[in-house]
């Protein structure tokens, strides 16, 4: 007589720091489990790219809790790896809380690569909590670990982040220690291979000086600064205009001091409102602005953001700004010195305030417009450039008509979908732009700079897309695995294309 199967339920979970526990890994183990047990998989529950530290953005799992406490409920038993595949909790309570949640609720939690014993044996209880404890620490221990290799790096002197608009280019230093120059724009031919800043060409260093005395010594303001860098013809090393936003994020880059600090904005994973304190390395670049100019344009800068403005003086600046940048927004203003709620107390909100100042609304649109056809051109340039590096290697590729969308002949398709930087929380950020439905498999993130090149890509899935961060910073997330060089790239599209 053929044996009744029980129902049964699968969670499965990766992480983003390239383990090599794969999903197919672990629904192999799953699947030999419950053919040897007479379970049946009736339901799969999946996270991919997510963290094991909380429950909060892993929505495989919030869903199979509630599965659980459904009536009648679908299984009786819930398959998973092993114990850190159910969670890395900080808080080892919390990954026992779940499983009891799903044993009082008739769903037994069995992990197939640990053969724990009867559920009412003491010794069961204890090692459970050993391995959650080791779970958690696992992860710990990674974070440190990772922390102390981008705190060297940094002490170093290797850059983490893009290069100011004028003054600073990079080099690349390869395991020997040997340095070849690199162009803006220009990636790193290895991984292996680091990047430092050193003084860029001449005339740049020049112009930084000029912009930093020019701000210490005479009476002029920020937006007063880069209209009379306009009014000269001076340009950054792109060749585009200064703009206040511009030159009020120059006069902040110690680097031209010769220190270099990274991650000003960092907060420590799944830890609510604790901040990461930034990486700060003193003295590793050679430094191309004194120490004494420096000192002063900063006092200067701190005692600017402190003056109090009538609501008269504040519309006359907004007028200047606008006149300068027609499509300023409010974190333009917040990097300049101009909070937000200082606007909206004074004049009930910002809108209002920019429309006392006498916005015209059709610069704005024609701006944006510009912006708008300029994407378009180099997102065409880079759907091109990336079809044909993956057909060159074998993967087979075609792009969608007119759209950014490549066909991989495996199957899956690719969006690319380009960022631009932009002020953000008084820093230079990346806006993930979020479509409401996925209009592809696979999604490739492009952080561009003013270069119009990419600085670095992340390719996701559609869950991982969705999940993501509405922000990129300037450092490479720690969730998400950054490519940065063709090989990279080849690399994460043959790895997903293995297991998909």
């Amino acid at each position: 007589m053929v044996p009744m199967l029980v129902n049964a339920a699968a969670y499965v979970r990766m992480s983003t720091d390239q383990q090599d526990l794969s999903i197919g890994t672990q629904l192999d183990a799953i699947e030999a489990y419950a053919s040897a047990n007479a379970l049946e998989v009736m339901r799969l529950y999946k996270d991919e790219g997510r963290s094991g530290l909380a429950i909060s953005k892993r929505e495989g799992m919030k869903q199979l809790l509630r599965d659980v406490m459904d009536e009648p409920r679908p299984f009786d038993v819930i398959l998973v790896y092993d114990v850190s595949r159910w969670g890395r909790f900080q808080d080892v309570d919390a990954g026992a809380y779940y499983e009891y949640t799903c044993k009082l609720h008739g769903a037994k939690v069995v992990y197939v690569q640990e053969r724990f014993g009867a559920d009412d044996d003491p010794m069961t209880a204890l090692m459970k909590a050993m391995q959650r404890t080791m779970a958690a620490k696992y992860s710990r221990d990674l974070g440190v670990k990772t922390r102390a290799g981008q705190d060297r790096a940094v002490k170093l002197g290797f850059q983490m982040g893009g290069l100011p608009c004028i003054g600073l280019s990079r080099v690349a230093i390869d395991r020997d220690g040997n340095r070849r120059s690199l162009a803006r724009g220009q990636h790193k031919a290895m991984q292996s291979e680091h990047i430092a800043w050193v003084p860029g060409p001449q005339h740049e260093v020049d112009l930084v000086n000029r912009i930093f005395r020019l701000y210490a010594d005479t009476n002029t303001t920020i937006v007063g600064l880069a209209r009379q860098l306009r009014a000269d013809g001076v340009t950054t090393a792109i060749g585009r205009a200064f703009t206040p936003s511009t030159v009020d994020r120059l006069l902040r880059t110690e680097a031209f001091a010769g220190n270099f600090v990274w991650g000003k904005d960092r907060f420590f994973k799944e830890a609510k409102n604790k901040k990461a304190p930034p990486s700060r390395a003193t003295g590793v670049i050679e430094p191309i602005v004194s120490a004494e100019l420096w000192e002063r344009v900063q006092k200067k800068l701190w005692e600017r953001r402190k003056i109090t403005w009538e609501k008269e003086g504040l519309l006359q600046q907004l007028r200047e700004m606008l006149a300068d940048n027609p499509g300023l927004c409010p974190m333009d203003l917040e990097a300049m010195g101009y909070p937000r709620a200082a606007l909206a107390k004074a004049f009930g909100s910002v809108a209002r305030a920019f429309a006392l100042a006498g916005r015209d609304r059709a610069l704005v649109l024609a701006q944006h417009h510009e912006r708008r056809r300029d994407a378009m051109r180099v997102g065409k340039r880079m759907t091109w450039d990336i079809c044909s590096l993956l057909e060159s290697h074998g993967i087979g590729c075609k792009i969608y008509p007119k759209s950014r969308l490549l066909l991989l002949s495996a199957g899956p398709t690719i969006r690319l979908q380009l960022m631009w930087p932009r002020i953000n929380r008084g820093a230079l950020r990346w806006k993930v732009h979020k479509a409401r439905v996925p209009l592809s498999d696979w999604v490739l993130l492009a952080q561009m700079d003013e270069t119009e090149c990419a600085i670095r890509f992340v390719l996701l899935s559609a869950v991982e897309y969705r999940n993501t961060n509405a922000w990129l910073a300037a450092e490479a997330p720690r969730n998400l695995n950054c490519i940065t060089t063709n090989e990279g790239l080849l690399q994460e599209t043959q790895r997903r294309l293995s297991i998909h």
